[in-house]
């Protein structure tokens, strides 16, 4: 198995963070630590961040108080815009959960909104020796701990169709979703195409359909259905089908029980040793 890519990128004053967590995490991950984007960002550095996106399981990027803003009449420390900008990008190609924040510890900044409520691995950064590394050593452990939760992404077997949706929607799900969702493991184990609604409907017969489009919508949005559009050759039309994702299979896999048929509850009052 590949080691996890890990994508570094900070302002140039923090480099020597980011050099001291390349050291620390150089054995277990392949370090992409990122240096075109820390003066400006231009258009060929945001193509290459985009590229990169697509390529890296996680991203880390160090934040520090590396300029002054003005913030509603009163001077702010803030990260700088490109870090900012950075962490946006890869949190939407390949979630949040996927993107870590390393601050300097004990040191007040201006977050964005979107970021508040995230809790970031901090160092010391007043260390007497000034060593980095062993400062940082402590955000890299846990940053071990969250990757080898999470795993690796499989780029390579996610087709156009097939994109890793990276943070999805989390709604609760119900008996009838779980139900939905097993309908739909043919398409992992014999329909490779996918299943058309009417299919994946057949096998709750006297249910809503409406409710079950609504289980379909909410799956697909948690990213435990894909969809994907074919094309009826004879009659020339095209139509949805659902396969179940990875995720959808994890899920099935955690909550087994809900698919289990129930024992019935024995008869109030009734007696199994009464003799006949």
């Amino acid at each position: 198995m590949r080691k996890p890519r890990l994508f570094i990128a900070s302002s140039v004053e923090s480099l020597l963070v980011a050099e001291a967590v390349n050291v620390n995490l150089d054995h277990e991950f392949e370090v992409t630590l990122w240096k075109n984007g820390t003066f400006k960002l231009s258009s060929s550095a945001i193509d290459d961040l985009v590229e990169k996106s697509s390529f890296v399981d996680f991203a880390l990027f160090i934040f520090a108080p590396d300029d002054i803003a003005t913030i509603r009449s009163r001077s702010e420390h803030v990260v700088r815009d490109n870090v900012i900008f950075e962490m946006g990008l890869f949190v939407g190609a390949i979630g949040k959960s996927r993107s870590f924040i390393l601050k300097p510890r004990d040191i007040e900044m201006h977050l964005p909104t979107d970021l508040l409520g995230v809790t970031p691995a901090d160092y010391d950064a007043n260390r007497s020796d000034g060593n980095l590394v062993s400062a940082t050593n402590r955000a890299c452990s846990l940053i071990k701990a969250e990757v080898e939760r999470l795993g690796l992404i499989n780029h390579e077997s996610l087709s156009e169709s097939k994109k890793i949706i990276a943070n999805p929607v989390n709604y609760e799900l119900k008996e009838q979703d779980f139900k939905f969702l097993a309908a739909c493991l043919q398409s992992h184990t014999a329909e490779p195409m996918g299943l058309p609604f009417h299919r994946i409907s057949n096998d709750f017969r006297g249910v809503n359909e409406a409710a079950l489009q609504i289980s379909l919508i909410k799956l697909e949005r948690m990213g435990y259905l894909s969809k994907t559009v074919e094309t009826d050759q004879h009659n020339e039309y095209d139509f949805y089908t659902y396969s179940i994702t990875d995720m959808g299979i994890d899920v099935l896999l955690q909550n087994e029980d809900v698919l289990q048929p129930k024992v019935p509850a024995p008869l109030q009052g009734f007696k199994n040793d009464v003799p006949f």
